[in-house]
């Protein structure tokens, strides 16, 4: 599987895991518990959904992500 997920699967995925509500509280507190296993290593490298949001809406998302609900 590519590093980065492109075309429609991975707008998909970037869509789950934008529209999550876990993930959107872990991107917003990120020194949350929750925060901090989203953001750590096994969980960021490894999740399809999380790095697909990631290409798809950038790493600043979870700076703006409150304006864009």
């Amino acid at each position: 599987m590519p590093e980065q997920q492109s075309g429609g699967l991975g707008k998909i995925l970037a869509w789950i895991c934008h529209r999550c509500p876990v993930c959107q509280y872990g991107r917003e507190h990120p020194d949350s518990p929750i925060g901090k296993i989203l953001h750590h290593p096994v969980h960021a490298d490894h999740c399809p959904m999380w790095k697909a949001e990631r290409t798809v809406y950038g790493p600043g998302s979870e700076e703006d992500s409150g304006a864009r609900q």
